[in-house]
């Protein structure tokens, strides 16, 4: 019986399919979510019972900001004592210590999994450098998804035998059947309009590619912050008629566009101005799984997802020209598009097969 709890922050949110596979194929019994202190159960009810119910809740958030914590770990402690799951994953380095304090005064196993910004964000790390100790210290397991990330939350502090390398998974039964060799030279990016995603730098390599073949067209599959900037550069740019903006999707719609793509680009970097970085994305495991080569950059878990000159090919971080040579390259040779990615998914079924990554998560809440 599935007795464990996870706590997620973000309910719906497009973005995290990765948080929504686990929840899908780890089926606990018990969830929270509703903010980086969980407070919504899996019946959608919360764990908080006041007098008018959620405006309450939130006006002693607003106006009490600096008891709301102990407040909050008063119920949350009520409701895991109740409940009392055999473990707690937490989601996010974050929500592991909001979670933190109820777990250990329950003593309830806890195991925090990492993403991305939670181990490499610097306002992040500075506001947690503290809890993130005790977590450390409390904490059963702390799932690392990259050996970049494993690195990373080692220089924190975290001790190495607690580290579990537990990569993403993909559904390669979902993402198949792409064929690059016979498409049309759309070339896809799926991704938050965010800093450390640089859509403007894929747009950037794309009018250099664009110059050499006029018939190729950039897909782009999301939206973010950086939206209006990068809708203002392709105009600057005179690609109104080769970019395609398409907003989000859902995995159906990202799929149908993978099957009408030559490639998969995405130019991961750290964000210059705070120091955030990927996990792994996700969505160059499913490119990958669906048989799309990968131009990407030599950027967090990417470097573990994608081999150079086999799968994909991988650039330095901003370096948007040699990103776009590698993206000619592709356009011009489609025999080679078709091998690396055939490469890609044999990669994915290898090494990344979403079952094989779940049972590896169940192992740590049993």
């Amino acid at each position: 019986m599935n007795r464990y709890c996870i706590a997620y922050p973000n309910q719906g949110n497009y973005s995290e399919t990765f948080i929504y596979n686990q929840l899908r194929y780890l089926a606990p019994e018990y969830t929270l979510t509703g903010g980086w202190r969980p407070f919504k159960t899996e019946k959608n009810t919360s764990i908080i019972s006041l007098p008018l119910g959620e405006p309450i809740r939130i006006a002693i958030k607003r106006m009490a900001s600096s008891w709301y914590p102990s407040f909050f770990n008063h119920y949350l402690l009520s409701h895991l004592r109740k409940i009392a799951p055999t473990a707690v994953l937490a989601q996010y380095g974050v929500t592991g210590v909001m979670v933190l304090n109820a777990c250990k005064e329950s003593n309830i196993p806890l195991i925090v999994h990492f993403h991305g910004f939670d181990a490499s964000d610097a306002v992040t790390l500075k506001k947690y450098a503290q809890d993130y100790q005790e977590m450390f210290s409390y904490a059963r397991s702390l799932v690392a998804v990259s050996n970049d990330m494993k690195r990373q939350l080692l220089r924190l502090g975290a001790p190495e035998h607690k580290i579990k390398l537990i990569p993403y998974g993909v559904d390669t039964t979902f993402f198949n059947g792409a064929h690059p060799e016979t498409s049309e030279k759309n070339i896809l990016a799926v991704g938050r309009f965010t800093g450390k995603k640089a859509p403007h730098l894929t747009i950037k390599a794309f009018k250099k590619v664009s110059q050499h073949h006029p018939e190729a067209r950039l897909i782009m599959i999301g939206s973010g912050e950086m939206q209006e900037y990068c809708e203002q550069l392709i105009q600057e740019l005179e690609l109104t008629e080769k970019v395609q903006l398409v907003g989000v999707l859902d995995k159906e719609g990202i799929r149908t566009w993978m099957y009408k793509s030559r490639m998969f680009v995405q130019h991961s970097m750290v964000n210059p101005e705070n120091g955030d970085s990927e996990g792994t994305p996700n969505t160059i495991l499913e490119a990958s799984a669906c048989g799309l080569p990968i131009v990407s950059t030599r950027h967090a878990g990417i470097k573990d997802a994608v081999n150079h000159n086999h799968t994909g090919f991988l650039s330095e971080e901003g370096d948007w020209e040699n990103m776009a040579l590698h993206m000619d390259r592709l356009l011009t040779d489609a025999d080679l598009a078709a091998t690396m990615g055939k490469a890609a998914r044999e990669k994915m079924l290898l090494e990344y097969e979403l079952p094989n990554q779940i049972e590896k998560l169940k192992a740590l809440l049993i």
